[in-house]
């Protein structure tokens, strides 16, 4: 079976004094509510991926966040940098669709946390990707028909609103130095 490399990205807000939220859209094509996502260009990394589909299906400019890592590469810079870790990596079974002309294929998804850079940025929905899009807190996540969402995304939804780590981390406020 075919695979494509694909990149993910749960935004997470963080109002204050306000429940936290992640970002969804409404897809069109799997009627379903997802974060943002696409397909990895050539020459580009799964990290610039989630940030770019971000930016081109909200509207919304944002920072992957990565766990902290040694940096291997700290002595030696030009010997390459160290990339953000995905919060999650998976082996997903897309089904063949006749409108697209697509034979069922896999995608290995590389799934990143991410923060707006600038939390008064207007939203702006692709709307040839999606149909609606709107932050979700756990409660709205929790509220959701199962046909709505699917089961992974939903888990790893109601994990990253639950976890404190990801609401008090100081990375989900600044930026990693880790990637020049």
């Amino acid at each position: 079976m075919e695979r494509h490399f694909t990149a993910t990205a749960f935004v997470i807000d963080a109002p204050e004094n306000k429940p936290k939220r992640t970002l969804m859209l409404w897809h069109k094509r799997l009627q379903r509510w997802m974060p943002p996502g696409g397909h990895v260009d050539p020459n580009e990394t799964p990290e610039a991926t989630a940030k770019r589909e971000c930016q081109e299906e909200t509207g919304l400019d944002v920072d992957i966040i990565g766990d902290a890592q040694p940096d291997v590469f700290g002595a030696e810079p030009e010997e390459g940098h160290m990339l953000k870790k995905p919060f999650i990596m998976l082996l997903e079974n897309i089904p063949a669709s006749e409108q697209r002309n697509e034979p069922a294929h896999q995608h290995m998804d590389f799934v990143f946390l991410a923060r707006p850079m600038n939390v008064n940025q207007v939203l702006t929905l692709n709307e040839h990707e999606a149909e609606d899009m709107r932050w979700f807190t756990k409660e709205d996540i929790e509220q959701l028909p199962k046909e709505h969402i699917y089961a992974n995304v939903q888990a790893y939804a109601m994990e990253i609103l639950e976890d404190s780590t990801y609401h008090s981390s100081p990375l989900l406020y600044a930026s990693s130095t880790l990637t020049p």
